[in-house]
Formats: C-alpha cells, structure tokens, sequence
C-alpha cells in the first residue's frame, strides 16, 4: 500500500467515525477514533472529535483529556479552545473556562470570533465592562456584518449607552444593505411553518436582518422612542417565526395527553435521590434567573441551570423501558415494574448531577419548560421542590417580544403565538395544581422583587432550607457594576455565584429593583394590535 493510499484510508476511516456519531452508534465511533490514534497519534483533528463526541455523551473527564490534546496539536485553530471551554462549563468549573478564554485571546487577540465568545463569557460572569470592552474589539476587528450585528446586540442590551449614537450609525448603514422590509405581514403565514418565505430575501439576509432589527429596537427603546422600537422588534419577530418550523397549535394534541395520561393520584415513595431537586418552572422571562442567584448564594444549593436533562435523558429513558413516548408511558409508571423503572431513571438524573460535579444537599433544574413534565417529575422524584414562577403577563409578553432567544420556537418571536401558548400552559398547571396542590409553590415576580426577603424566606421554609439572610441581603445590596469605571477592581471581588446563560445576565447583577414592573404600559396598544391577550 502506497502512503497515498493509507492516507485515504485513514480519511475514509474518520469520516466512517463521523458518520457513526452522526447517527448515533457511539459505541462504533469511540471504536474507531481509538483505533486511528494508536496509528496517528499526532493528529489533531481526531482528538477533536474524539472529544466532541464524548462531550456529547456526558463521558466529561475523557472529553477534556482529548480536547486539551486537540488544542496542543492544533495551536492555529480556536475551535477546540472553544469545545474544551464547553466541556469545563459543563463540570461547573468556571476558572478553567476563564482560563482557556484568555489563553484563546492571547493566542487570537485580533480574532473576532474569539472575542466575541470572550465577550459573552464575561457577560454571563456579570463582568459587564469587560464584556463591553471585547464587544467593541470584536467589532473592530470583523469584517462581517452578522457577527458586528451580534457585538452590537451585546452592547446594546448590557445598557452601555456611551457609544449609542455609533451603534445606530452602524447598525443603519447594514440594515440598509439589505432589502427594505417595512412590514412581512403579507409575507409570512400564520399557520403555513416551513413555507413562509420572505420574497427576495436570502436566508442569510434574513438572519443577519433579524439581529440587526432586534439589535435597533434595542438603540430605540434605550432612546426612549417606543413606537421605533416596537416597529424594528416586529420585524425581527416576523422575520424569526419565518425560521420556525412549527407553530403553537401543533401542540395542542401534546398537552392534552399530558393532562390525559397525568391523572395518578399523588405518589409517597421514599427519595429517590440523596439530593433534594428544586425545580424552577413556568414561562420564560418571568424572574427565574433572578430567584436562582438568590437560592444559589444559600450554603446548600447550587444550580444545574437550564438543561433538558428531563426531557432529554430522563423521559427518553422511560420511553425506551416502556416502549412508549410521553406522555403515553405515565400510566404505567403506577405499577411495580414502574416504579423499578423510575429509580432507574432517578439514578440516571443524579447521575447527570454528578458528572457536572454538583455535590450540595440541594440542586436547581430552572428550565422553565419543565412545566410540561411536573407529573413525571413528582412520579421519579416525590421529593422534588416545584416553585412555579409567574410575571403579569403583559410585561412577560414584552420582554419575550423584544428580546432574541436562540432557539427558533413560535411563542418566543410571535404576540399571538405566545398568547396561544400562554393558554396551553394556563391550562396545564391547573391541571397540575389539582393533582399536587400545595406540593408547588407559587410566587409572583412581583412580589420577589418588592418583599424580597420575606419572599425568599417562603421559598427556603417550602423547600425545608435553613434561612441565611445572604440569599436576599446580598442580592438586594449587589451594586451596579455597568455605573462603577473602576473595572481592575471591584469587578473581581464581585463574581457571580453561577453563570447566567439567560437574557438576564446584565439585570441579575443590578440590586433588585421594581422598574420592570409594568414595563408594558407604553408598549400595551402596539402590544394588543399585534395579537398579545391580557390577563
């Protein structure tokens, strides 16, 4: 064999691994990267994804060895430095993740990319000047308009209004690269997903187009100019539900099997793990965030944050023992050969715990579509801890409306959407609340922000936590660090007991105020025009 043709079958061999983690056959995959390192044990690339894949399997010690190496053998390439910083968040092990983002700038300090991913990680530490400055190289530094979108977005939304005037400059000179889009009501279907189409506009116009308008309805509001504001976030909305591939009624026949097959009467079972779960539900941009932190400065608890390990690995588990989807499995839980099956998949929720080396008495699950799963959550977990979060529903719409979430769901980028959502959901913990009474507890964001401690002092009694005055005194009492210039100091005397993935990682690290309260009443003709239900 030539060494031409044993390296096109080291290539054929790799891509035969890729494809296997592609679809699933990890087993074969991790197969195959051990057999192509023995043979080329310096090559980079398969150490990379070696690692990715067993990052995505969870296997997080085996990941980090092998990306670390990825990064040593591949030194002109910030890719793995990225891939590892995933790894060690996923341990909870944030100096190390700030270790490979600053290790990632020296070795790309003219890197847009690489400052980009520093900015957020710096935002979500609340390090919010720092975040600002990076966000600002990142945009000197790039030369592509979606990316400056995004730094401009940053910016806006961290409330650094020194440089407004320069971000809508900048902002208005792509936006008017791209084709004018006034109004897409004409264009974009309620009810046709996958259809909607925006005449003569590409897909990526239609993305860098979305960041742009969120980012200007950001420079609008900040300008106090409501009625620019709401029209730039329209657009956005109706560019990003144009991206959707399903809408709200689609959901309809899932929530009703959920309440159908959720009938059981409450379950007494012993604990099913060594630790206590305390999950934080209910409709996105409604104070989760912020009554985390509060929880997570308390000695015994800390945060698993916002991951679907419910839904991903747990319900996925049960569905695979009972060769039924949920929520059509539930009813089977209530017999003997089911509740085998739910210790088994508590020890597969702990065991998800402990990989992220979470070891407090007491551990945050804040995902709030976690509302959909509250039947199986108390069937698996019968001591679980539900605090079912709740926000006038009006300023819940708002914030959802003008800000941009990641995933590409029609409730976080349409007002009727979210209002047809809403309804399912109301629905649902009535259903919920039936069943398990006052097994969950309610607190409304107003309240949390207007009586904290004695709020937060509910919170620990429901979910038998000792009171510690740190949990309300520290976040009522936490400066704001957008307003302080001297960034070399009090910035790192002041680090956030977690990172904050959400929206509200600028906010969280102000002193608790009442100003979003309400927040609506400007916006409430635009709101009820475009299809947004009151309460």
């Amino acid at each position: 064999m030539t060494l031409q043709d044993s390296h096109a079958s080291f290539e054929k061999r790799l891509n035969v691994a890729q494809g296997a983690v592609a679809n699933g056959d990890f087993k074969r995959a991790f197969r195959l990267f051990s057999e192509l390192q023995k043979s080329a044990p310096k090559r980079g690339d398969v150490c990379y994804y070696f690692g990715s894949a067993l990052l995505s399997v969870e296997e997080f010690d085996s990941a980090i060895a092998q990306l670390s190496n990825a990064c040593q053998l591949l030194p002109t390439q910030y890719e793995p430095l990225f891939k590892l910083a995933d790894a060690f968040e996923m341990v909870n092990s944030v100096s190390d993740v700030e270790t490979v983002i600053n290790f990632a700038l020296t070795q790309f300090p003219k890197n847009a990319v690489v400052i980009y991913r520093a900015a957020n990680f710096y935002r979500e530490v609340g390090q919010l000047i720092k975040a600002d400055k990076l966000a600002s190289d990142c945009i000197s530094y790039s030369n592509d308009n979606l990316l400056s979108s995004y730094a401009w977005l940053l910016k806006l939304n961290l409330g650094q209004t020194q440089d407004i005037d320069q971000a809508h400059t900048a902002l208005s000179a792509i936006n008017n690269t791209l084709p004018n889009i006034d109004d897409l009501s004409d264009n974009i279907s309620p009810n046709a997903p996958n259809s909607d189409k925006v005449d003569n506009n590409s897909a990526s116009d239609n993305k860098l187009q979305m960041i742009v308008s969120y980012a200007l309805g950001r420079y609008f509001e900040l300008g106090k100019q409501s009625t620019q504001a709401f029209a730039h976030w329209k657009v956005a909305n109706q560019l990003q539900l144009s991206m959707c591939d399903y809408r709200v009624n689609d959901l309809r026949d899932l929530f009703a099997a959920i309440q159908t097959n959720s009938n059981a009467q409450k379950y007494h079972r012993a604990k099913t793990t060594s630790f206590t779960p305390i999950f934080i539900l209910g409709l996105p941009r409604t104070g989760s965030t912020l009554l985390e932190q509060m929880l997570c400065l308390h000695s015994d608890v800390s945060s698993l944050g916002e991951q679907a390990i419910i839904a991903s690995q747990v319900a996925n588990f049960v569905a695979h023992r009972t060769q039924q989807p949920y929520p059509l499995f539930m009813p089977e839980l209530d017999t003997s050969k089911g509740q085998e099956i739910c210790q088994q998949a508590a020890n597969i929720y702990a065991n998800a715990i402990k990989k992220r080396q979470l070891s407090t008495p007491f551990v945050i699950d804040k995902l709030p579509a976690n509302f959909q799963s509250i039947g199986l959550i108390k069937t698996i977990f019968p001591h679980a801890k539900i605090i079912h979060l709740t926000r006038q529903f009006a300023d819940t719409g708002l914030s959802i409306f003008k800000n941009y979430f990641d995933a590409n769901e029609p409730y976080l980028c349409d007002l009727a959407e979210l209002s047809a959502y809403k309804q399912l959901y109301s629905k649902l913990m009535q259903h919920w609340r039936q069943i398990y009474q006052d097994e969950i507890f309610e607190i409304e964001y107003e309240t949390l922000v207007s009586q904290p401690q004695s709020t937060i002092q509910q919170v620990l009694t429901s979910c038998g936590l000792s009171y510690q005055q740190e949990c309300w005194y520290e976040q009522y009492k936490r400066e704001d660090k957008r307003e302080d210039k001297r960034e070399d100091k009090r910035e790192h005397k002041q680090k956030f007991v977690s990172l904050v993935k959400t929206l509200s990682s600028a906010q969280v690290t102000e002193p608790i105020h009442q100003r979003a309260i309400g927040q609506h009443n400007k916006y409430a003709a635009y709101l009820k025009q475009n299809g947004l239900v009151s309460d």
